[in-house]
């Protein structure tokens, strides 16, 4: 869970004006569980900034850099995330005359219509403005940053048919999650929940095993799924709009999923589920998923795969073949599939030229690739799944950045860290990764 923060207050404001802003953050901060384990104060100096931002965002989970918003500011941020510098539209446009703003190319921007200026962000490094830091937190900064410290909450409700076993059965539920139960005439409604999705789904796999039959249907509740719809971020907004789309176009009933437990497809199933929950209710069959495994798969890898079945209701194909064979094999069980949808970035190998909606070529079996994500970054993905609280593998954690065979995958050596306390080499999780460019670093690499 994230806990830590750096605030780092650029050298142009009085001393008294500095201690007021690092006694007003830090106490905000704390009344959002976020606890401030440096202060410090920098020169305005491209080099310096961009020095300590990047050590910074190694020993913390946020940074919040106070300063006058300038080209100076922008540049150590861009260095630091390895971004090119460029105007962006809405500044000029809403928050300065100045035709000379370059901010980081994929910086984004909180905004309120109390605010004279936006917060700037990137890798979760935030630009406050002097003169305006408190109304700048309080409006919108403080609500994106309780995000990544509210509590991970798993939660189903589930509808059955409670037979006399009933008691015997609830028992066994208690254990590692919180249920409670809600009768409805002969249906009972129970709602599970817990921090670890595998108490939840346990729980769930436990009422399939015992009922049978008298187990009706279950789905996933969470704030999220609306939270997501409420959100202005471009990203979020065409993915939700592509995939609405191609569910008119073709039939919910009439596309799959390309997924491998990796970190773009989870991100891909969690949208379309949002989506089918909220523009398909009346959409009760598994989401058919396409599983390529590779001879050497990661076993965190498939018991993630295993969670997500249950836990998003999947019914999920499985081939150890090659991509070209699976897609073969899947459309001659399942003739009637007239799309797939894809976690393709445009930064992934032999991407850059996709459109969003693209056959298959020629000499493949033909059916529309469908590519929601395609403008997304490595870092939109990463917010994406650490702001929403969206499950994902373990593996992220562990210093992986990309999976592919367990023989030929190793964690990404651009996260490696010395621990001066333990006296080892370490690794930072995956979402720490400043330069998307090295996503791919540990992957086909002779062990």
């Amino acid at each position: 869970m994230f806990k830590s923060a750096v605030i780092v207050l650029v050298r142009n404001g009085s001393n008294e004006e500095n201690d007021r802003i690092n006694t007003y953050l830090s106490s905000q901060l704390s009344l959002i569980n976020f606890q401030t384990i440096k202060t410090v104060v920098a020169n305005e100096e491209e080099k310096e900034l961009t020095e300590k931002l990047t050590n910074f965002s190694k020993e913390c989970d946020i940074i919040l850099l106070v300063g006058n918003p300038n080209n100076i500011l922008f540049k150590s941020l861009s260095d630091v995330c390895y971004n090119e510098t460029k105007s962006h539209e809405e500044i000029t446009k809403k928050y300065t005359t100045d035709k000379d703003f370059m901010l980081p190319s994929h910086a984004k921007l909180l905004a309120h219509p109390a605010l004279s200026f936006p917060v700037i962000h990137l890798q979760r490094i935030f630009i406050l403005k002097r003169g305006i830091v408190e109304i700048q937190f309080s409006h919108a900064l403080q609500s994106h940053l309780q995000k990544y410290t509210s509590e991970m909450l798993f939660t189903k409700t589930i509808r059955v048919h409670l037979n006399g076993n009933s008691a015997k059965i609830l028992d066994n539920l208690q254990n590692g999650a919180n249920v409670k139960l809600h009768v409805e005439d002969s249906t009972s409604i129970l709602t599970v929940a817990s921090a670890k999705l595998e108490a939840v789904v346990g729980c769930e796999k436990l009422l399939k095993n015992e009922l049978g039959e008298n187990f009706f249907e279950s789905s996933i509740f969470s704030d999220s799924l609306k939270e997501i719809y409420e959100s202005d971020d471009d990203n979020i907004r065409n993915s939700i709009r592509v995939i609405k789309e191609s569910f008119y176009l073709y039939g919910p009933e009439n596309i799959f999923l390309s997924f491998n437990g990796g970190k773009d497809c989870t991100v891909l199933l969690h949208l379309v589920y949002a989506v089918l929950k909220t523009n398909f209710p009346d959409f009760k069959t598994p989401i058919v998923c396409l599983y390529v495994k590779g001879n050497e798969a990661f076993e965190e890898q498939d018991n993630f795969i295993s969670l997500c079945e249950t836990y998003y209701n999947l019914k999920i194909f499985e081939y150890t073949v090659g991509i070209k064979s699976a897609l073969q094999e899947i459309l001659s069980k399942e003739p009637h599939f007239k799309a797939v949808l894809m976690g393709t970035r445009r930064t992934d190998p032999y991407s850059q030229h996709l459109n969003v909606f693209q056959m298959t070529d020629a000499d493949w079996p033909q059916i529309m690739r469908i590519s929601p994500l395609l403008d997304w970054r490595y870092t939109d993905i990463w917010d994406y799944l650490l702001l929403y609280k969206v499950p994902y593998c373990k593996l992220y954690d562990l210093g992986y950045t990309s999976l592919g065979s367990s023989a030929n995958t190793i964690r990404n050596p651009a996260l490696t860290y010395y621990d001066a306390e333990k006296q080892e080499t370490r690794y930072l999780p995956a979402y720490k990764l400043l330069n998307e460019i090295e996503e791919r670093s540990g992957r086909n690499v002779r062990k």
